[in-house]
């Protein structure tokens, strides 16, 4: 409207070189702005996603790691159960001899009947401990290691393998137990070997000093892959190197096993034949030596893969096996593409949001889009139209030609003058007169007109008119600005009502409000008017009375009172305190006192307003909770278990907070000591990592797990069988780690 005023102007114009672009630009720079920020969101999308793939390669690593070292382990501790047992040690004492004298190779039948009750005598023992694993055990008698007797094929023995097992060899010169990985002619998989000692028939202290033989426990990749399978839900297989195993392995036993070469024929894979896509995949697509890691997609779904080496127990080769272990990483990299199409769908939206709000603030300003507008034109429409005031242009007869949004939510749309002329805008008489005179003239007239309004019916406005001479000199037009005088008293109506809200909402509020001037603490300036119910007091009371509150502290809280109101003590310009005040009739009554110190323009303290809390519920639960803790810590110190619980950081690391004392008994470990210590500085290197892994297994899981574990702590070496247990916080991450551990010694010791 104001634009078209303007262009209905007949006077004329000079022509001004005054324009300036349009929102053109303004929504370019928009554009160029929101696709960098988008690229630079998906180069952190991107950035974030490898360093989550490289933290899945560590933990497969880790974990594959671990599972061959455990296993490795397990089977040692397997082969020196069965070659200190005196039952193994005397028939095997027995079996050379006997080989020996029915002429070497397996014997006849009196080396049978001796195989017949080492299989009797080992059976139980190796059925508890191999507990249906993949494993192979058999026992050799001397040096060139001819098979005794095998528990997994108890029909083939007699072989000489000592040009196949220097593994073998190893254990007959030092007379001690060793492990490795060897490739045979049936079975090439981790083998671990203790020398049998002779029986001691004499029992004395320094035992036998002849090795007789030794007992053999090996296994294949099977348990490191239903190890990998179980826990992260990836898989494993064994690659041999080409050469050693066509040269070691016999043909017929390759194609029975699918030991088959891969890749480009470097390496052969140990069988059984690889049945999981991922893993197949991968094998699919090496070429040479496998690299440490990497990343690939099959089937649909992306795969990271992990090799180590493996070295072999042969004297033809240096080259190492390779263990490959595949995982998937499908949901990985589904919530990459996520975050990706997220932060894509942000930038379109909030460009076309953008481009939406530079169309409506054209709009707004009275622009056109995207061209060059007329920069004193739109600085003239924009003050008229911002301007609180209302504001009029009229003709010399009174027609409206320009109002504003002030004068339109004011006084509503301008209505067409009537015959009354001049008497329609409410002047008359002497007024009438003065103004004529004052725009003939062609000079200002201010006086007071009472006008309806939309708000409040007939009110009082004080008005300026300023007319507007066209080229020849006379007046033209008339600029009318209104002023409602009326406003101070609505205003001052309106903050009464607030004031009487706010007095109502404080008498609801269970809480009583409180100010005083920080140079007047003694004298109240407002209490709320709910004191009356909370205290028994009269706002007006405590009002006009000095030192109200000194007078109502109660005797025993008096002095700590004082101190904590204070205000040049305070941290951060505010209190929090408890205490008692003491009602008229002599009743205590316990509050929380909250208070704010307000400062001036230049720091000097100027008010304090506070609120004073009923807080009986609040103490007697407090009270509550705090026999509800002696009760816990009584039965959490008694109990013989021990318990611990570990604090679960932000980014994933870990600290112990607390133990009882039959942990404290167990392990040597004080609560003093253990308390805030991370696994690393009170474990040894190999029981930290353990630990830690088993914590974040716990995490993963979700919920309660349970395992056996050796540690070694500063009261020594123990078994354990440990229960961890996830806590969670109120928004449902896992903040706390309890567990509880029984040292297995303690319960075979109860037991017997």
């Amino acid at each position: 409207m104001g634009a078209n005023a303007y262009k209905d102007d007949p006077v004329p114009r000079r022509p001004v070189d005054n324009r300036r672009p349009g929102l053109r630009a303004v929504w370019l720079l928009v554009l160029v702005g929101w696709v960098v920020l988008g690229v630079l969101g998906a180069w952190v999308v991107q950035r974030e996603f490898e360093a989550e793939v490289d933290a899945h390669a560590d933990r497969l690593q880790d974990t594959t790691e671990y599972a061959l070292s455990s296993r490795q382990a397990e089977l040692a501790r397997i082969a020196r159960i069965l070659a200190l047992d005196e039952r193994v040690r005397e028939i095997l004492s027995q079996a050379r001899a006997m080989v020996e004298l029915e002429g070497g190779g397996g014997g006849e039948d009196g080396a049978a009947k001796l195989r017949r009750e080492l299989a009797r005598a080992v059976t139980p023992i190796a059925s508890e401990l191999i507990h249906g694993q993949d494993r192979v055990m058999q026992f050799h008698l001397g040096p060139e290691a001819v098979s005794f007797l095998r528990v997994h094929a108890p029909d083939r023995f007699g072989d000489e393998l000592g040009s196949l097992r220097p593994l073998l060899s190893q254990v007959y010169r030092s007379g001690q137990g060793a492990m490795g990985f060897e490739v045979g002619r049936v079975f090439s998989g981790f083998r671990a070997v203790e020398p049998v000692w002779a029986p001691n028939p004499g029992g004395s202290p320094g035992g036998s000093s002849r090795v007789i033989g030794t007992v053999e426990v090996g296994t294949g990749v099977a348990p490191v892959d239903n190890y990998l399978n179980e826990s992260l839900g990836a898989r494993a297989t064994l690659l041999l190197p080409a050469g050693i195993a066509a040269e070691n392995i016999w043909a017929d036993m390759r194609e029975k096993r699918h030991i088959a070469p891969v890749g480009r024929g470097d390496y052969y894979l140990d069988g059984p034949e690889v049945e999981d896509v991922g893993l197949a995949a991968a094998l699919r697509h090496l070429e040479g030596e496998p690299p440490t890691r990497w990343r690939f997609s099959a089937d649909g779904r992306e795969w990271l893969a992990v090799s180590r080496p493996v070295p072999i127990l042969t004297q033809e080769s240096q080259t190492p096996a390779q263990l490959v272990a595949v995982e998937p990483i499908t949901d990985l990299y589904a919530a990459m593409q996520g975050r990706l199409a997220a932060l894509l769908a942000a930038v379109v939206v909030a460009f076309l949001l953008t481009s939406l709000g530079l169309w409506l603030l054209s709009r707004w300003q009275r622009t056109r889009w995207m061209v060059v507008i007329d920069r004193a034109e739109a600085e003239r429409d924009a003050l008229f139209e911002l301007s609180p005031q209302p504001l009029e242009l009229t003709d010399m007869q009174g027609r409206s030609l320009l109002v504003n949004d002030a004068f339109r939510h004011t006084f509503g749309a301008a209505e067409p003058v009537d015959g009354r002329g001049w008497l329609a805008r409410g002047l008359e008489g002497l007024q009438l007169e003065a103004f004529e005179r004052a725009i003939v003239r062609g000079e200002r007239w201010n006086g007071a007109l009472r006008l309806p309004a939309l708000q409040g019916g007939l009110g009082w406005f004080r008005v300026q008119v300023v007319p507007i001479a066209d080229e020849s000199g006379r007046p033209a037009r008339l600029w009318w600005f209104f002023h409602d005088v009326d406003r101070e008293r609505r205003a001052a109506a309106v903050a009464q009502a607030e004031r009487d809200r706010l007095d109502a909402f404080l008498a609801a509020s269970p809480a009583v409000i409180y100010t005083f001037r920080a140079d007047r603490p003694d004298r109240l300036d407002y209490v709320s008017a709910n004191i009356r119910e909370i205290l028994g007091y009269t706002p007006d009371a405590l009002i006009d009375g000095p030192d109200w509150w000194e007078q109502t502290l109660h005797p025993d809280d008096r002095e700590q009172a004082l101190q904590e109101g204070d205000f040049t003590r305070w941290q951060g310009d505010q209190k929090r305190s408890r205490y008692r005040l003491l009602r008229p009739d002599g009743t205590p009554l316990w509050v929380t006192d909250h208070a704010r110190l307000l400062r001036d323009a230049e720091g000097r303290p100027e008010r304090i307003v506070g609120a004073l809390i009923d807080s009986r519920e609040t103490v007697a639960l407090e009270a509550r909770l705090a026999e509800s803790e002696r009760l816990y810590r009584s039965i959490v110190e008694g109990v013989e278990e021990s318990i611990f619980v570990v604090a679960v950081g932000p980014d994933g690391a870990f600290r112990f907070l607390t133990n009882n004392p039959a942990h404290e008994r167990a392990t040597g470990l004080s609560r003093v000591q253990l308390a805030g210590a991370t696994p690393e500085e009170i474990l040894p290197p190999e029981a930290a990592a353990h630990v830690k892994r088993q914590y974040r297994a716990c995490l993963e899981a979700g919920q309660a797990i349970r395992y056996h574990e050796t540690l070694d702590f500063p009261a020594g070496r123990g078994h354990w069988h440990t229960t961890l247990t996830p806590i969670r916080d109120e928004n449902g991450h896992v903040a706390l780690i309890a567990g509880v551990a029984v040292r297995l010694e303690d319960e075979r010791k109860d037991e017997a």
